[in-house]
């Protein structure tokens, strides 16, 4: 009767096992529609204010169509002896494959952005130098 309860417990532990295993497996990847995008930005900074910047960024399909994606996030970063300066912004859709952000900046110099596109469940990430 023991030997029992003992499968019985083996059995639990392995199939909660396999359902954390199957629930963590659902990571966002790239697909053809992403792999096939092109992506440009454009930094336009506040002339009063070198700090504040606004991003544009338009994505082309392989045929030069403006499209869509459900989600862009820009990821900005400097790396500067001592200091580790990063940002994320949501972007906002503008129109067709257009989107724009605003950012103030903590101070002007070399950044590096990290585009993410997201389509239903794939997610493409492209590395810019602004």
């Amino acid at each position: 009767m023991k030997s029992k309860w003992i499968n019985l417990y083996a059995i639990a532990v392995i199939a909660i096992f396999i359902i954390m295993l199957a629930g963590c497996g659902s990571k966002l990847s790239s697909s053809p529609f992403l792999d096939g995008l092109t992506v440009s930005i454009e930094d336009t900074p506040n002339s009063g204010d070198k700090t504040a910047h606004k991003y544009s960024l338009v994505i082309k399909d392989e045929a030069g169509n403006l499209i869509d994606v459900d989600r862009v996030r820009i990821n900005l970063s400097m790396s500067m002896n001592g200091m580790n300066h990063k940002m994320k912004e949501q972007m906002e859709r503008t129109g067709l494959g257009e989107y724009h952000t605003k950012v103030l900046l903590p101070m002007n110099g070399d950044w590096k952005a990290i585009v993410s596109l997201k389509k239903d469940n794939h997610e493409r990430k492209i590395s810019l130098q602004l």
